[in-house]
């Protein structure tokens, strides 16, 4: 009796996992691996930014996905903390934003000096486009994950694109 109840045990469990598990799409690049939620698909890659472009259309979401050595920016410093040239990444990066005078509105959201990330958010209004960014470092890399919500009847919310950022980041 007890080995049938385990093994009806053993069946539910293995049901709920292949029913209700969430699918995730596996991209590696520049040898990080990223597991991203529910079905995506690469839809290009931006060359002068190494950004590697998904969509995915039940969510209705654009993420773009950087991957670059820390050493191979102009401002790098091997005197730098990860944290200090994470810092200097995101000055460098809303400058870049923010020159010739450009009608963006960029908000720093989140810093983290532990865990080494900062999210921000960019927002060109001339085309209405807003983006959500996570920029860390991670084995002697920077990545950078840019989230653009494509929904415009029934956007989600900051607090569900940030933690959406988090949990590919941290592989949740």
């Amino acid at each position: 009796m007890k080995l049938k109840l385990l093994k009806i045990f053993f069946t539910i469990f293995i049901f709920s996992i292949f029913s209700f598990g969430q699918s995730k799409s596996p991209f590696l690049i520049n040898n990080e691996l990223f597991e991203l939620p529910g079905k995506w698909k690469h839809i290009g890659k931006i060359e002068n930014s190494a950004q590697w472009g998904f969509a995915n259309e039940k969510l209705k979401l654009t993420l773009l996905i950087n991957v670059r050595k820390t050493e191979n920016f102009e401002f790098y410093n091997k005197e730098f903390s990860e944290f200090e040239f994470l810092n200097k990444f995101y000055i460098w990066e809303t400058e870049f934003w923010g020159k010739d005078d450009q009608n963006v509105e960029i908000e720093q959201i989140e810093t983290n000096e532990q865990e080494k990330y900062i999210i921000w958010r960019l927002k060109v209004i001339d085309k209405n486009i807003e983006s959500f960014i996570f920029s860390g470092i991670r084995n002697n890399k920077l990545i950078g994950l840019s989230v653009t919500d494509d929904n415009k009847k029934k956007p989600k919310s900051r607090t569900e694109i940030i933690e959406f950022l988090k949990n590919i980041y941290f592989k949740k």
